[in-house]
């Protein structure tokens, strides 16, 4: 109802961590091209650089061919390739208006977490963040953390810029909370006509406030 993003473990689905030597290795934020065999042949970065694969791989969670997957790829550069060490999906989020979910009897739950950090892409196509989420073994099955963002209003600012006022949902969905599992979460910014976001988080010192400037 609220444009979940559904994380259980928060695990890394690694594609090759191998033996060699990581001082060479980078890592990006990007957008991951499959082709028709279900494999990432090359990447989009945050910066708008275009890396091609020196050999095609297959994950599990990739399921279409000929698409775009978010993802956060470690890898090492050779000349005119590059060498894959491990890729991780990441989540994108859309946000969802408050009003409409009023409408439908939506709840929206505020459980405390742990923001790290926020920053744009150099892009402007995504609101990146880095968040810590309280995790724990346990036997429900049906347990896992739900994230969504809800837009409350726009605010016209008295410098005539516009600000979309947000409120990061999160539902603890019955995970137990013994320890902190980071993961990243993105934000489409494409249909977002806005001069900046201003986020409210619920974390475990209490209600913040960030603002992100989108320009």
């Amino acid at each position: 109802m609220l444009s979940l993003l559904a994380l259980t473990a928060c695990t890394n689905d690694s594609y090759d961590k191998g033996e060699s030597d990581y001082s060479t290795m980078q890592a990006d934020f990007v957008e991951a091209h499959t082709n028709s065999d279900l494999q990432v042949d090359y990447v989009m970065t945050d910066d708008n650089e275009r890396l091609v694969m020196d050999k095609p791989f297959a994950q599990d969670w990739i399921k279409k061919g000929d698409s775009i997957y978010r993802s956060v790829l470690y890898y090492k550069k050779n000349e005119k390739t590059v060498e894959p060490v491990s890729i991780a999906p990441i989540s994108v989020a859309t946000i969802s208006n408050a009003d409409s979910l009023a409408k439908r009897k939506a709840t929206v739950k505020t459980d405390p977490l742990t923001i790290e950090s926020l920053w744009v892409s150099k892009n402007k196509r995504y609101l990146n963040a880095s968040i810590y989420l309280k995790s724990g073994s346990t036997d429900n099955k049906d347990a896992m953390h739900k994230l969504g963002l809800v837009g409350d209003s726009v605010r016209t600012n008295r410098d005539k810029t516009r600000t979309l006022c947000v409120r990061l949902h999160h539902d603890q969905g019955g995970m137990p909370e013994y320890y902190s599992v980071h993961t990243y979460f993105s934000v489409a910014l494409d249909s977002i006509k806005v001069d900046s976001i201003e986020l409210r988080v619920n974390t475990y010192s209490g209600w913040i406030t960030k603002h992100i400037s989108l320009k």
